[in-house]
């Protein structure tokens, strides 16, 4: 095992209670949102209507996510507090899984 996957390793392990305490603070604690729809936001899946287009590209292109696709999602009737949980549920769902690739990466898998 090279030091940067034993590092790497080292680092996921010593923040693992950390993530685990996001995860359940965003996907589970009350809120605007049903946790339904943010487990559905961060895990990729398939969500109702126009919020569908505005997940993916927080998911894939979230340097182009401007106050034009926030305002499409206020005018389709989300509000602030939802636009901004379903944001935060897909950019820890896409975030979570680079770092979980980039993870077996190092161990070879």
């Amino acid at each position: 095992m090279s030091r940067s996957t034993a590092d790497g390793e080292a680092a996921h392990r010593r923040h693992a209670d950390e993530i685990a305490a996001l995860l359940q603070a965003v996907l589970t604690s009350p809120g605007t949102t049903d946790p339904a729809l943010r487990g559905a936001a961060y895990r990729g899946d398939a969500v109702p209507g126009l919020l569908a287009g505005y997940l993916v590209k927080v998911r894939t292109q979230s340097y182009r996510v401007t106050d034009d696709d926030v305002n499409r999602m206020l005018t389709d009737g989300y509000s602030e507090d939802a636009v901004f949980e379903l944001t935060i549920a897909t950019a820890l769902g896409a975030a979570h899984r680079q770092l979980e690739a980039g993870l077996r990466a190092l161990q070879g898998n």
